[in-house]
């Protein structure tokens, strides 16, 4: 028999209050007698600081609320289930200490079986700790970047910040449940099962899996106290899940009950999953054998609070992606909403999942971040969408005078790239063997392993010219295999900075460094790109930001795509979108207006481009102008007939050279097209290049270039 409380356990309907603490409080909080009745009341699940008495609030915050039970059955057993408490917790419940919290996604089942038989009416407490980031090289909670970050401003997002309920089973609850599918070809696919359950007493147990037709019973003999049960069950002739752009995402509800030896329901859980395989080698990857280019963009933190995150607003922020022609999305060093997971699975858009570690990390944090990485593998395993767990990001100090680490500096060892990456690795190759596993980003490859890195290539921002990057991909080219940051930040349109003093015309060139940089901005590479003494004002000094913004991701995502396979196997441009207002690399800001790079983007990262190889920007006088025209089809199914015209003008009023080109294009493949090589001779100003794709008689695609002959 399922009981009720199994299928739909019921958050606690609060009203819950809070209040900074102290010493005398923290003594008295968890006691009946103390009048809570002039506490704020406060939103849960929430960050504290989503409610105005709490604004600026680094805590910890001592939470209460009341509520009613009716006393369970003589053989349920009743808990008190925290989804996450932001980032510690310690809980109590009727003046008793049921014990501690740590993880702001890993959930805690607290035994309150007892308590709940002793009374109808109950008083939770709950302690939340955040600790403001101190040193950052030094940081001790695993916050990653929802505390802050590369152009995400500083925020306390501490809080219960997902739901609270109370969990009825029967004497065998499931007290932790993995579900990976760790093989899926056309014929058959496997589901992989852990799970981890509590008894009072030695007694045999059921596990009874049902999935697409396949009715599994798994008889175990359990022992006194806790046990952890694996399993695996085959399903015949799956239909398999695709990314959008390959095919249709079907996903299943995967039932698992346990049940005692008389055959009565225990326990209960539902989890959604698709059938898919994942590989990768060389970083180039693919999904059910087929390969698959990945254009992808990093995502923080949707929003400060990541309890506001909806169904609706998820949706909204994936069909970004899709709509800007991305097939990924690089959750950086932070573990979402659920609704995002739920919505990508749907959408068939595929999900990078870095753990919640970014920059430096105490010694002290290494058995907490092993622990985590089982715990992400239990939340989000089932999910087909993500294809990828990357331990750390960007655990070494960044130079911003670089746009590449030095190689021997990242050769040499350090404690949270060679201890901590590898102890995190090692986690979640042993919980989950179905997904590659990347120890760490903004950490150039390095032989024996090099699919174990990846490069952040600030060429054109941190130094260098926004065209360096594709030279240095040719010279070192295990550097260009996957590209997990490039970009340039900018100031949107609607920025607070324009108009809360920040950018104050009034004192204008001077810029206020420090409220700057509290929108995330790297201020002295900001200023040093575009200087804003060059500029009349704040709005013109921003705009110029956008342009530059615009015209390096154009000229980079095609030098990357030009190079398909050949090193790259993909990139994840930074970034997508803002959580919180920001000055950062983000397409669209954090009321979802696109910036000029968004459109741009978007003809970038279209299925089939056609592009000029090398771009036409800086010209040498008197040289002879080589330009190789190549088109890029990501598209499934081959092109047997196209045609390509080129309009090659020099100067205002220079002559115009035209030549077209036909052939046919292979799936999935790059194809040079034709060559130009013209002779500039004394020619001198602006040059400009016109490619068209056709396809009987209907464009398919056009780019445009612009350069100088002589610039810079």
């Amino acid at each position: 028999m399922v009981h009720r409380s199994m299928d739909a356990p019921g958050a606690l309907p609060g009203p819950w209050r809070a209040i900074e603490a102290d010493e005398m409080l923290r003594r008295d909080f968890p006691l009946e007698d103390l009048d809570d009745g002039d506490w704020p009341e406060v939103t849960v699940p929430g960050a504290w600081r989503s409610t105005p008495a709490f604004a600026d609030a680094d805590g910890p915050l001592l939470y209460r609320t009341r509520f009613s039970t009716q006393p369970p059955d003589l053989d349920r057993r009743t808990f008190l289930e925290l989804a996450g408490v932001t980032f510690q917790g310690d809980v109590w419940l009727d003046g008793s200490y049921l014990g501690p919290t740590e993880g702001s996604f890993t959930p805690h089942l607290l035994e309150v079986t007892e308590l709940v038989r002793a009374r109808s009416d109950h008083l939770l407490a709950v302690e939340a700790t955040c600790p403001p980031v101190g040193n950052p090289n030094e940081k001790r909670t695993l916050t990653g970047t929802t505390q802050g970050g590369r152009g995400i401003a500083p925020w306390n997002p501490g809080g219960i910040g997902r739901p609270v309920r109370l969990r009825e089973t029967g004497p065998v609850p499931l007290l932790h449940v993995r579900v990976v599918c760790t093989r899926a070809t056309e014929s058959v696919a496997t589901l992989t099962f852990r799970a981890v359950v509590h008894t009072d007493r030695p007694r045999a147990a059921v596990f009874h899996t049902r999935v697409l037709g396949v009715d599994h019973r798994y008889r175990q003999s359990l022992a006194g106290g806790e046990n952890r049960v694996e399993w695996s069950i085959r399903i015949p002739r799956p239909p398999l899940w695709w990314p959008a752009e390959m095919g249709d995402q079907p996903l299943h509800d995967v039932e698992l009950e346990v049940a005692t030896e008389d055959g009565r329901v225990s326990d209960r859980v539902v989890r959604r999953t698709g059938f898919r395989s994942v590989q990768m080698h060389n970083h180039v990857w693919s999904i059910n054998g087929e390969r698959i280019f990945l254009r992808g963009a990093i995502v923080p933190p949707l929003d400060r609070d990541l309890s506001r995150v909806t169904d609706d607003s998820a949706m909204a922020d994936v069909a970004l992606a899709s709509n800007a022609g991305l097939n990924l999305l690089r959750l950086i060093g932070h573990v979402s909403a659920t609704e995002l997971y739920d919505e990508a699975d749907r959408a068939g858009m595929l999900v990078w999942q870095d753990l919640p570690l970014t920059g430096g990390y105490h010694r002290g944090v290494r058995g907490q971040a092993a622990r985590q990485a089982r715990d992400v593998v239990d939340l989000l395993g089932h999910h087909p969408s993500v294809i990828v767990w990357c331990g750390h990001d960007a655990p070494d100090p960044v130079d911003r005078t670089r746009a590449v680490p030095r190689q021997m500096d990242q050769q040499l060892p350090t404690w949270n790239r060679t201890v901590l990456d590898r102890t995190v690795r090692r986690s979640l190759d042993q919980a989950d063997p179905s997904r590659p596993v990347i120890s760490h980003s903004g950490v150039l490859p390095n032989p024996p392993r090099v699919d174990d890195a990846t490069g952040h290539l600030w060429f054109g921002w941190y130094s260098g010219r926004r065209g360096d990057l594709a030279g240095y991909m040719d010279r070192v080219r295990r550097a260009g295999r996957f590209v997990s940051a490039f970009g340039a930040q900018s100031v949107p349109v609607d920025s607070p900075a324009l108009n809360d003093g920040t950018l104050n015309p009034g004192s204008w060139p001077i810029i206020d460094s420090d409220r700057l940089a509290g929108f995330g901005a790297e201020v002295d590479v900001l200023v040093r790109r575009v200087p804003p003494a060059n500029w009349a004002g704040p709005e013109q000094w921003a705009a110029d930001t956008r342009q530059l913004q615009d015209r390096l991701l154009r000229i980079q995502i095609e030098a990357l795509r030009r190079r398909k396979y050949q090193p790259t196997g993909g990139f994840t441009l930074d970034r997508l979108l803002d959580g919180a207002p920001a000055i950062s690399g983000s397409l669209v800001d954090h009321l979802r207006n696109p910036k000029p790079a968004y459109a741009t983007v978007t003809a970038a990262c279209a299925p089939t481009i056609v592009v000029a190889d090398p771009p036409l920007e800086s010209i040498a006088p008197r040289s002879t102008m080589t330009v190789q025209v190549v088109v890029v089809h990501d598209g499934r199914l081959p092109v047997e007939r196209c045609r390509v015209d080129a309009r090659l003008r020099i100067g205002s009023e220079g002559p115009v050279i035209e030549r077209s080109w036909g052939g046919a294009l292979e799936a999935d493949s790059v194809t040079l097209i034709g060559t130009l090589e013209v002779s500039l001779g004394d020619a001198t100003g602006a040059v400009s290049l016109e490619l068209d794709l056709t396809v009987d008689g209907t464009s398919l695609a056009a780019n445009r270039y612009e350069g100088r002959i002589g610039a810079d």
